[in-house]
């Protein structure tokens, strides 16, 4: 028989290793626990990123192993004296563990096929219907932005439908221009494959990933977000006015990846610098994202056999119309005034926008983890992926895309479809057992022996 213990209030302890933790603490109130890190989830997409470096090109390699060499240095890190750990604050006395009295009973015992039997986890989920729902969507709305451009630019409205079938048809990229902008039936008719079925398999890889993924700090959201968004459509607009032949020497996935990479930086920034003010922790930001930067054009540069001044002298043409004239020859070669040009616009770009992300920030609303994660991190895998297949079964092909507005595209496809499932109705999971009529029997068998001595 158990006796009841006199109430005492719980008190660090004063010998033994957890001592020692506790002293080691600069407030007794505190104790030493293992700090949170991402390093094995950075690691594992390091090596997801760099085994799609097989079939998708040596820019997946690169990418790959700088984030794997990313993670595994986190996780090295961490394991440095004094920083894989964190003081944790101990429960306050009267919150404390209270003694545990011992009191006989029973308890209904669970047969086999009873509800809570064994509970199927996630507990609730979107139907299936709803990744289906939200890629239809998307496929509806998605080919608008690429539609809107073949329009404006004067391709008429089969270009970009020839150019999505030449995905998968090498000998699309033998057709020159005028036969691109004409109707062909056939090919019409592989886009419209190729479209649904990525559409609703994407739709359903949405409905199931979306709702367990985890919450995206505002900061990184936003970051991921807006500052590509700002300063792609800079460039390109000025680029495109200034200079409409360099423009097309950019590689722009390669751009926008560059761009995500300065807004996921200056986000980390803005949001550690929480002690000054938003527009000094913007400038932060900014010249640190600035400096991150340029790192993936240069990998790009190195990769297709340009040297290292070849961006940084397609930087200077965005106010050096003359650079559109030159040959390409000559912006393989370092110049001194185009060095100048490119640095001092490199830093006024990203010292304003980071300012302006500094003040933003703060007014901005916090965006659904599923939005998040539809309208910026998705988006940039499926490009990836069709910059990769395009430039494996039809080079020629890829350089004539009009890479921004096809991100455009596939930014407006994940947010159509992220709202879709996020909006669906939830549907529960039915503990394990043999069915309904099933459980009933066995809730009746159960009524006749209740109760289980303890």
């Amino acid at each position: 028989m158990a006796s009841e213990l006199p109430e005492t209030s719980p008190s660090p302890p004063t010998e033994g290793p957890a001592a020692q933790v506790v002293a080691r603490s600069p407030d007794r109130a505190t104790t030493l626990m293992p700090r949170p890190t991402a390093a094995p989830l950075v690691l594992a997409l390091g090596m997801a990123i760099l085994a799609a470096g097989v079939p998708l090109g040596a820019g997946f390699f690169v990418i790959g192993a700088v984030v794997l060499v990313a993670g595994v240095s986190i996780w090295v890190a961490q394991l440095l004296p004094g920083r894989g750990h964190v003081h944790e604050s101990l429960a306050e006395p009267a919150r404390g563990p209270r003694p545990v009295t011992g009191a006989p009973g029973g308890v209904e015992r669970l047969q086999q096929g009873m509800p809570g039997y064994r509970f199927r986890l996630p507990q609730r989920v979107h139907p299936i219907s709803a990744g289906i729902k939200g890629g239809i969507v998307g496929c509806v709305v998605m080919p608008a932005p690429a539609l809107l451009w073949s329009l404006l630019s004067g391709h008429g409205l089969w270009y970009p439908i020839n150019v999505l079938a030449g995905m998968v048809l090498p000998g699309v990229g033998k057709m020159d221009v005028p036969e691109l902008e004409q109707f062909r039936a056939s090919l019409l008719l592989v886009a419209v494959v190729i479209h649904v079925t990525l559409s609703v398999v994407l739709g359903l890889i949405y409905g199931v990933l979306l709702p367990t993924l985890p919450s995206v700090p505002r900061p990184i959201a936003w970051g991921g977000l807006l500052m590509p968004l700002l300063w792609t459509g800079t460039c390109y607009a000025v680029m495109s006015i200034v200079n409409p032949a360099l423009a097309r020497g950019v590689s722009w996935p390669w751009f926008i990846f560059s761009q995500f990479l300065y807004g996921a930086v200056a986000a980390v920034v803005v949001m550690r610098a929480q002690r000054v003010r938003p527009t000094i922790a913007g400038l932060y930001g900014g010249f640190l994202g600035g400096l991150l930067m340029p790192v993936p054009a240069i990998v790009w540069a190195l990769l297709n056999g340009h040297s290292l001044w070849y961006p940084v002298n397609v930087l200077a043409g965005m106010v050096l119309p003359e650079l559109g004239q030159r040959p390409s020859e000559e912006l393989e070669q370092f110049h001194v005034s185009w060095l100048v040009g490119a640095v001092i616009i490199h830093a006024l770009l990203s010292g304003s926008f980071g300012v302006v992300y500094g003040l933003l920030l703060p007014k901005l609303p916090s965006i659904p983890g599923p939005v998040a994660w539809g309208g910026v991190v998705l988006p940039l895998l499926w490009t990836g992926t069709s910059y990769g297949l395009m430039g494996v079964v039809n080079p020629v092909l890829q350089q004539r895309v009009d890479w921004p507005w096809f991100v455009v595209s596939q930014f407006v496809f994940g947010v159509a479809a992220a709202v879709v499932v996020l909006r669906s109705e939830m549907v529960h999971i039915l503990p394990a057992g043999r069915g309904n009529q099933e459980s009933g029997i066995r809730n009746q068998e159960s009524d006749e022996h209740p109760i289980a001595d303890a």
